[in-house]
């Protein structure tokens, strides 16, 4: 089974070019997320990863935006 961390990485990984508007969904400053996703903050706290954790959660359960637009 996938970690939350481990989970986290990864989303982060698919929304790379998008990590501004994680960090202003998140409250998390583009730096932290650029540290975490890179593997620079190995261990990052629970509370950053909750957070991340949960706004990709609720981005997986949002309808995907048309390209187009």
């Amino acid at each position: 089974m996938e970690s939350i961390h481990a989970y986290v990485v990864r989303e982060l990984e698919l929304a790379k070019g998008r990590w501004t508007e994680v960090a202003e969904g998140t409250g998390i400053s583009k730096r932290t997320i650029e540290k975490i996703a890179s593997g620079e903050t190995a261990n990052p706290g629970v509370s950053h990863v909750e957070k991340l954790a949960g706004y990709f959660r609720e981005q997986s359960k949002r309808p995907a935006r048309s390209q187009h637009a």
